[in-house]
């Protein structure tokens, strides 16, 4: 009867390494990136023996390549996100209407993007009666009208040139009701 050898950490190390890389079914394909045979992959992988220093090197230079082409894709994918990120316009404020809230938001090159915050949102929340409480609303709670308008900007959501706010887009953004408070 053969005895069962309990993996060691460098054994664990080398299957969270190939679980990484390649999936549940790595074994077979990190073998052969490194140019080992399967046998001995299961071997070391087992704890039955020690991995060579040469097979880490190996994986360590297939790990590195995958990080930088992952890191440049990353990169790209970071750019295109900071092109389409929506930022506030200094020196504007909100501008009130009988149906609710203009604001204007930004592209990175300055494309400018007009939001429209409905009174629904604001009538279920705050009091329209004192103008000053609806601004100090939306200053607190900016961060979220912000956050709703550049979900609906990332999803094509505008109506002409309009990104208009109603109750169904902060749902669950935890807006709180200060009418009575």
């Amino acid at each position: 009867m053969t005895q069962q050898i309990p993996p060691n950490a460098n054994a664990m190390l080398l299957r969270q390494i190939g679980e990484v890389l390649f999936g549940p079914s790595w074994q077979i394909q990190l073998a052969n990136i490194i140019s080992v045979s399967d046998r001995s992959m299961r071997r070391w992988v087992s704890g039955e023996d020690a991995i060579p220093l040469g097979v880490w090197r190996d994986i360590h230079y297939h790990a590195q390549s995958q990080y930088l082409t992952i890191k440049y894709f990353d990169d790209e994918i970071v750019r295109i996100l900071d092109e389409n990120q929506l930022k506030p316009i200094g020196n504007t404020r909100p501008m009130p209407d009988s149906w609710g809230l203009h604001f204007t938001l930004a592209t990175a090159r300055g494309r400018p993007v007009r939001c429209f915050v409905r009174r629904e949102v604001l009538d279920d929340r705050v009091s329209y009666r004192r103008m000053k409480d609806v601004f100090d609303y939306f200053e607190t709670y900016a961060d979220v009208f912000y956050r709703v308008a550049q979900r609906k900007f990332d999803a094509h959501e505008i109506d002409g040139n309009l990104i208009s706010i109603s109750n169904d887009d902060v749902e669950g953004e935890g807006l709180p009701d200060i009418r009575n408070g």
